[in-house]
C-alpha cells in the first residue's frame, strides 16, 4: 500500500470547495484536491487484479455515478469526523472535471470515498447488483 504522510493531507475532505466549484469543478485537477496518482494505492489503480473487495466495492461506486449518476435515494455513511457534505463535494469536484485522465479519477474518487465513508447503499439495491 501506498499510503505515506503526504497521503495524510487526503485524510480529511477539503474545506475550500465553493459553490462555483461544484457548477464548475475545473479544480478538480489541482493537487490540493486530487492525490497524485502515486499516493493511490495499487489496488484502486487496479481494483480488478487486486482481489481487494473494498477497491471493487468503491470502483464500482465510482462506475455507477459516472456511467448512470447516482440516484437520489444514495445514502453515504461517513467515517466518524468526516463531514459528509464536505466530502461528497469534494468527490464531485473530482469526478467532473476534464483536466485529468479518466483513469486516474476513478482511482482518486474510488479510494478517497474508501477513506471517507464506510459504505453506501442505493435503497435497498446491493451494490455489488446495482451494476
Amino acid at each position: 500500500m501506498t499510503d505515506n504522510l503526504d497521503g495524510e493531507r487526503f485524510a480529511v475532505p477539503s474545506t475550500t470547495i465553493t459553490p462555483a466549484d461544484l457548477v464548475y469543478p475545473a479544480r478538480g485537477a489541482d493537487p490540493d484536491l486530487l492525490p497524485a496518482l502515486i499516493l493511490i494505492p495499487d489496488d484502486y489503480r487496479r481494483p480488478a487484479s487486486s482481489g481487494n473487495a473494498e477497491a471493487v466495492k468503491w470502483t464500482q461506486f465510482q462506475g455507477r455515478w459516472f456511467f448512470e449518476g447516482l440516484p437520489p435515494t444514495v445514502q453515504l455513511y461517513p467515517r466518524p469526523g468526516i463531514n459528509a457534505q464536505q466530502a461528497f463535494d469534494h468527490l464531485r469536484v473530482i469526478q467532473g472535471c476534464f483536466g485529468s485522465q479518466h483513469e486516474h479519477k476513478v482511482a482518486a474518487v474510488a479510494w478517497l470515498a474508501s477513506r471517507w465513508f464506510t459504505g453506501y447503499d442505493f435503497e435497498g439495491v446491493a451494490p455489488n447488483d446495482a451494476l
